[in-house]
């Protein structure tokens, strides 16, 4: 189960660099980051929260210099079981509400990036959004180009997911042979390929 949404025909591992430096070029600061705020009664080199983040004498916060994410079909019929079973699992829902989950599917095909530190969200996560809605793009090998009709990201914790909608109105076909996605979300940027025919699963092909 776990292999099926991390490496499998809808789930591809990648490590990518994560590149901080804008074109200026300018580094990451972590004051950017939303909710990390200056109070009127904050200390010299404080972040409100009480870390010493930037305080005299205090060390530079480590911004990580790559990161493994999963480039993966959320919208396949394969990876929505799988996630059903977790939630299922990890938060006690009922069958039926499993049930639900697998069955629920939006329109489109939703590619989802899955694993990128917080960090990247710093400008916000509508900015991201907005950054993969106008680099993200699927090529077939049959020649066919496909761009995003929109885009959502979400910070959880310490990790940044980036859902990506393909519309489906011309479906993707066994003749396409194989899809490619490339992203360049400034910070990092991402090229995987999947092989169609291997996505065919109980007679359909899932993405």
């Amino acid at each position: 189960m776990v292999k099926l949404v991390t490496e499998s025909p809808w789930a591809k591992p990648m490590n990518v660099r994560l590149n901080w430096r804008k074109d200026e070029p300018r580094p990451f600061n972590p004051m950017d980051v939303p909710g990390v705020n200056r109070s009127p009664t904050a200390q010299p080199g404080m972040i409100q929260g009480g870390s010493p983040v930037g305080g005299i004498g205090a060390k530079k916060p480590k911004i990580p210099g790559d990161a493994d994410i999963i480039v993966r079909w959320a919208s396949a019929l394969p990876i929505r079981q799988a996630k059903a079973l977790y939630q299922q699992r990890d938060e006690k829902l009922p069958v039926q509400r499993a049930t639900e989950l697998i069955a629920t599917r939006g329109g489109g095909y939703v590619l989802e990036l899955h694993g990128a530190p917080a960090e990247v969200a710093h400008q916000g996560p509508e900015t991201v959004a907005d950054i993969a809605r106008q680099s993200v793009v699927m090529r077939t090998k049959s020649g066919r180009v496909l761009r995003p009709v929109k885009a959502e990201a979400r910070v959880n914790a310490l990790s940044l997911t980036i859902l990506v909608t393909f519309s489906d109105a011309e479906p993707i076909r066994v003749s396409d042979r194989e899809v490619e996605v490339t992203g360049d979300m400034q910070i990092f940027k991402f090229k995987a390929s999947f092989p169609v025919a291997p996505m065919v699963y109980l007679g359909n092909l899932e993405m």
